[in-house]
């Protein structure tokens, strides 16, 4: 007996996914086979009459078949002829499994089955038992169950997805060797919406079987492939039972008696708020349409944006609030989109949010400004000038502007973005202090989330000495590094991860999606979440007022950026002040910015954190669309 698999519910107890039963039609095999041979026709017929009242709804298509036309003016259809094709395959298994030639004509194929299976007997008036449109039925049945070798063993499925009325007529019939078979199939309450974080179910796969035999798993059984369904297996598989079955010498089921019950799985609750994440893929989906709309020159380069992620998170508790990844996919038609979603070059099925990579760009800068106050290496009001370009290489704004600031504090820095004052930040910590304390915030390290994504690469001279470059670490690559380019490759969860850290002064948590888990039926959890000293994954002292000046700049880059101050600061559905930095990361060549952008909400104590990146986005401040949206989901 299968166990039935848990279902998955967000973090406020709305179901995501629940558990759809559904009832297949079969012969059992000891069963069919006891039967005569004019049982067995009997049967056939019986069933075949039932389910012609469905329509051919569920019906099982009889692909294999041979020929064309009907008994007995039958033909080899074209498919048949072609040598490659499966029913090609098929009739020449089948020819030599029945012990006839394989140059065989329809006659003597079509003469085999009215002769094997008495199909042209006559009553004890001399008229024919079936007529001709019944040998046709029992002929392409009969021909099927040879196709898949029923004959060997298991069972033949007749039909699947039988309703009540159905099952109700057949046993009212009382037909022998028909069994209904139990399915539970996955529904998904929101189609379309956290497709990258539910994940898939299928069969086991041949190479998995050691490893789930081991478990104690049946070999029909269904298990998570992707995505929570697998991260969560072990909650929601639960135990399957067993029974012992009894039969008689004609295969007649006499006694059932049961082992070891079944035990349902576990439900599992997410952190995910489900109107979040909403928010999030609706979020990204008009952001990218917007920027597309806005960078219309981009179109001559063929880079427009297409794609996105977001993440939005307790930076308390580390909970995600929200993972999403632009373009998606629905779940509930994943089998037979699967093709085209393989081969769509905006990558779908990509979960950008984990394992999308991209330059942090300006968002590396709260950061870089967090370390140099603690290290020491810069005061909260000192001053820096900016010549409009650091050393005569890097630009102010971007690696060509000239722009220049005068003298600026870090606050203005922040808020304003200047590459000339983290330039100097980073002449003056050093790489080494900069790998050090970057990767504390979780830079080029793994977030410990449950259903994967990869570490992406802090920039310095450890990683060039892992790849072995050619060109090896230069001081001059330091200030690159420092305003979030060369080497760095951070994925959009990792950027939430950082946020958080910074935001709750220093301490970094593993990021989960697990929430809590119930047992099937129960109003209780058996098990909660909770963040402790085991789950810490790293820490990084950071004095309040050295926070609270990185809070202001953060503050007054909302509040004094003409679009990031259109979208959030002067949203009326956002009832709290903002913080928040851009950032727009060059990628060489002819290729668009990406563009970045990192929120706090409220700035000064946040208990929400978010990070949005779009892919050829242009300008950083674009993505602030996203967030905003998500923030005015967290409010309502």
């Amino acid at each position: 007996m299968q166990a039935v698999r848990g279902e998955i519910y967000d973090r406020n107890g709305v179901k995501l996914v629940a558990n759809r039963y559904s009832y297949d039609l079969s012969f059992a095999h000891s069963q069919f086979y006891s039967l005569s041979l004019q049982e067995r026709n009997t049967v056939c017929l019986s069933v075949q009459n039932a389910l012609a009242k469905r329509g051919g709804e569920g019906v099982r298509e009889q692909k294999f078949f041979p020929f064309d036309g009907t008994y007995p003016n039958y033909t080899y259809n074209a498919d048949t002829l072609d040598g490659d094709s499966i029913r090609a395959y098929c009739l020449k298994r089948v020819l030599s499994d029945v012990g006839l030639k394989a140059d065989a004509t329809t006659t003597e194929l079509r003469d085999y089955y009215t002769d094997t299976y008495d199909l042209l007997q006559l009553d004890n008036n001399g008229f024919r038992r079936f007529s001709d449109a019944e040998v046709d039925t029992l002929i392409r049945l009969y021909y099927d169950i040879d196709a898949v070798r029923f004959r060997s063993s298991g069972e033949y499925v007749l039909c699947q997805g039988v309703d009540m009325s159905l099952m109700t007529y057949i046993k009212e019939q009382n037909i022998k060797a028909v069994n209904f078979t139990v399915n539970v199939a996955r529904e998904y309450c929101y189609p379309g919406y956290a497709s990258h974080i539910i994940g898939l179910v299928g069969p086991i796969y041949s190479e998995e079987w050691g490893y789930y035999n081991e478990l104690g798993y049946q070999m029909n059984a269904i298990v998570g492939k992707s995505g929570c369904e697998a991260a969560f297996e072990n909650y929601l598989h639960g135990t399957d039972g067993k029974i012992r079955i009894k039969e008689d010498k004609n295969g007649n089921v006499t006694e059932v008696e049961v082992l070891t019950q079944a035990v349902a799985g576990n439900d599992v609750y997410l952190t995910i708020d489900i109107n979040l994440q909403i928010a999030a893929e609706d979020g990204l989906a008009e952001n990218v349409d917007y920027v597309t709309a806005q960078s219309l020159g981009l179109a001559e380069n063929g880079a427009l944006c297409e794609a996105g992620a977001a993440v939005a998170m307790n930076p308390n508790t580390f909970e995600v609030l929200a993972i999403a990844s632009y373009p998606t996919y629905d779940l509930t038609t994943y089998n037979a989109d699967y093709n085209v979603l393989l081969q769509d070059p905006a990558r779908p099925l990509t979960n950008r949010a984990i394992d999308g990579f991209y330059a942090p760009g300006s968002t590396l800068k709260l950061g870089m400004a967090a370390i140099a106050l603690q290290n020491g290496a810069l005061t909260q009001s000192e001053y820096i000038t900016c010549t409009g370009r650091y050393h005569n290489t890097i630009g102010c704004s971007t690696y060509a502007d000239t722009h220049s600031w005068g003298s600026i504090r870090v606050v203005d820095a922040i808020a304003y973005s200047c590459n000339s004052f983290f330039c100097e930040l980073g002449n003056r910590l050093g790489i080494q202090t900069m790998e050090r304390d970057l990767a504390k915030f979780g830079l080029g390290e793994s977030t410990g989330l449950e259903i994967g994504g990869g570490s992406g690469i802090l920039a310095g001279p450890t990683y060039r000495g892992e790849i072995q470059s050619s060109e090896q670490w230069q001081p001059g690559m330091t200030w690159g590094a420092a305003i979030g380019q060369s080497d760095h490759q951070l994925s959009p969860i990792q950027m939430a991860t950082y946020i958080a850290t910074l935001c709750n002064g220093g301490t970094r948590y593993t990021a989960h999606l697990l929430h809590s888990v119930y047992r099937f039926g129960s109003d209780e959890p058996s098990f909660v979440f909770e963040q402790s000293e085991e789950t810490v994954l790293s820490r990084i002292e950071i004095d309040q007022s050295d926070l609270d000046t990185v809070f202001a700049g953060m503050k007054k880059m909302i509040t004094e950026t003409s679009f990031t101050n259109r979208w959030i600061a002067n949203n009326g559905d956002i009832p709290v002040t903002v913080g928040g930095k851009t950032g727009t990361a060059q990628r060489g060549g002819d290729n668009p910015d990406n563009a970045l952008f990192v929120a706090a909400a409220p700035y000064n104590n946040p208990d929400i954190v978010i990070s949005v990146v779009l892919e050829n986005g242009a300008h950083g401040y674009y993505s602030a669309i996203t967030a905003a949206r998500i923030l005015e989901a967290y409010y309502k």
